[in-house]
């Protein structure tokens, strides 16, 4: 059997910048085991399949497969998803996708792709940081609480916001990945995303690091869901009011440049652009 796949380099519009997705445009004859075989085949930090929908609601169902388990809501392999979708030809600039974080509509803006994010839920605060700041390789001097505690934020996968002072700071962590995955998983958390004021292009409001070695992804050099939930926060906690956009500098460090797009409103949309830099087939 042959099935066609996409790689996809998202927020971006440059090859090889961003971050890499695996797009499947029709799994509907896959098995899960064969989805989670082309995943860690792929080997890439998410592998979109999208598949019929479960639902009269939804235009599309979409998996997301991570090299060794499924995950809810994928921001950047949305974005690569409905930017292969558009290619082939499917769709008008209006999608909705059934997730396992529900069910969401996409928006084809020009050359972006939005995708509404899960309601924001504001989660548990770490009153001490001081294990997490370990496992990170940092102290708990580099935090900037004056913008908002560390604190569990989910607008579809949920993650611990940690506010830091500095690029320098945010440059400065080296995860302990084992460690990082046993709180993680006390947590009931996919990983870690880290953010600064401080960032390199005067257009950009914050730079990030997202670490998630929890479900096989040591650090990614772009996450919408992450950034989505960045927006929640920073709106709960006062730093911006609501309605507001921003751009997120991500992957920087990693040498894949990336740009974010945040909108918060009613809902909170993330998106971004995209680049195919693969077509090709798989033979099972």
């Amino acid at each position: 059997m042959k099935v066609e796949v996409f790689q996809v380099d998202a927020f971006t519009d440059k090859p090889f910048g961003g971050n890499a997705a695996g797009v499947v445009p029709d799994a509907s004859s896959l098995s899960d085991e064969q989805m989670r075989l082309i995943a860690r085949e792929m080997n890439l930090s998410e592998t979109a399949f999208v598949l019929p929908p479960t639902t009269p609601e939804a235009d599309v169902r979409v998996r997301f497969l991570t090299p060794t388990e499924e995950v809810e809501l994928c921001g950047h392999a949305t974005v690569a998803t409905f930017h292969v979708l558009k290619a082939l030809g499917h769709g008008e600039d209006q999608f909705v996708q059934e997730t396992l974080a529900g069910t969401l509509p996409v928006y084809v803006e020009g050359d972006r792709i939005m995708m509404v994010q899960a309601e924001p839920e504001l989660g548990q605060v770490l009153e001490d940081p001081t294990r997490l700041c370990e496992v990170l390789g940092i102290s708990p001097g580099d935090l900037d609480l004056d913008l908002g505690p560390v604190q569990v934020v989910s607008t579809g996968l949920r993650d611990v916001i940690l506010p830091v002072k500095t690029r320098t700071a945010l440059f400065k962590i080296r995860p302990n990945n084992d460690g990082l995955s046993r709180l993680s998983r006390e947590l009931g958390v996919v990983g870690v995303h880290a953010f600064t004021l401080d960032t390199v292009g005067p257009s950009a409001y914050a730079h990030t690091r997202n670490f998630a070695p929890l479900v096989g992804i040591p650090e990614e050099a772009a996450t919408g869901t992450s950034n989505g939930a960045l927006g929640a926060y920073l709106v709960h906690h006062n730093v911006l009011r609501r309605p507001c956009s921003f751009s997120v500098e991500q992957g920087y460090i990693l040498g894949r440049e990336s740009e974010i797009y945040v909108e918060v409103g009613e809902r909170v949309k993330v998106g971004g652009k995209a680049v195919i830099v693969l077509r090709g087939e798989l033979f099972l």
